[in-house]
């Protein structure tokens, strides 16, 4: 992830098109507003339209406009290529659009013009568009959901966010991280979770990714009784309670149990559990570093980084 944020601000310094893969809930939206923050166009608008949530007939006229009497009670309108004008337009579930829609959109990317539907004046328009796509963009070619002349105008710069299933290693940061924001917002004094629920958090997929674990953590808040400071399961949604952990639970989930008011202390002392649990599957692995990966459910990039930012010697 860390890559990954230096890689968008690298991109941000650009006007080139930017598309953004990742599954539902891993924060696609989150990252193209943080792309426009970084941009030079910062202080321009950032507008956002999904695809998939607006009929063909309307998306059209939301996007390039209209003029009075394009159809029945029609008016003279801006479209969000102009309100965008100087800024960035997101466009959301862009695997959604209409293939019909597309060869227009094409026209505008091409052009750097937008004509309103019943127009014929074509009005020049300065604007960066970023695209985010729910769906591996091959696959969204292949099933023709996307012109692939489309796809190279828009993809120009490709940025895949990985599911949460892949950076398990997460899990107590962003914890951290929801739980402070609801103390706020709930007025609440909740100061972690316990080690069981680090240990069903890590051996859970997560189909809802980063959304699904929010989701999870203000629901343990709402439910967690006035005088308790700690999470624990009984307060996660059901299917959390019922989800059977394995008796050899991850040695870095189990030793996961968070204070947030204790941050720098309690990184630390993460940081050197974790380095011991790394070095023994190493060792029981025979350096293997994909062997290590996979039994300790990282990826085997994932392992490197940790090797390197901690130092270990494969050789000992």
């Amino acid at each position: 992830m860390r890559i990954l944020v230096e890689r968008c601000k690298q991109v941000a310094k650009s006007s080139s098109s930017v598309m953004i893969y990742g599954e539902t809930g891993t924060g696609k939206e989150l990252f193209a507003q943080s792309i426009h923050n970084a941009s030079s166009r910062a202080e321009g608008p950032f507008l956002a339209i999904n695809c998939a949530a607006i009929p063909e007939n309307l998306l059209e006229g939301l996007l390039f406009g209209t003029e009075k009497g394009a159809y029945t009670g029609a008016e003279s309108h801006p479209g969000l290529f102009e309100q965008a004008n100087g800024g960035t337009l997101l466009l959301d579930e862009i695997n959604s659009m209409n293939i019909n829609l597309q060869p227009k959109l094409l026209r505008v990317l091409q052009e750097g013009t937008v004509r309103r539907v019943g127009s014929t004046r074509e009005r020049k328009v300065d604007v960066r568009v970023l695209s985010n796509i729910n769906i591996p963009p091959e696959e969204a070619l292949t099933s023709h959901k996307l012109r692939q002349d489309l796809y190279y105008r828009l993809g120009v710069v490709g940025i895949r966010i990985p599911p949460l299933r892949e950076r398990k290693e997460d899990i107590p940061l962003l914890v951290q991280s929801f739980i402070a924001r609801y103390n706020k917002r709930l007025e609440r004094n909740v100061q972690g979770v316990d080690s069981h629920v680090l240990d069903i958090f890590a051996h859970y997929d997560w189909p809802g990714n980063v959304r699904e674990l929010q989701h999870a953590i203000e629901y343990a808040m709402n439910l967690l009784p006035e005088k308790r400071a700690l999470l624990t399961v009984e307060c996660l949604p059901e299917h959390f309670v019922n989800l059977e952990v394995p008796k050899s639970a991850d040695p870095l989930a189990s030793s996961k149990v968070m204070d947030t008011h204790k941050g720098p202390l309690r990184r630390k002392t993460l940081r050197d559990v974790e380095r011991a649990a790394l070095v023994q599957a190493l060792k029981r692995t025979g350096g293997n570093i994909s062997a290590a990966a996979r039994e300790l459910g990282m990826s085997r990039q994932n392992l490197q980084y940790h090797i390197k930012r901690d130092q270990i010697n494969l050789e000992k």
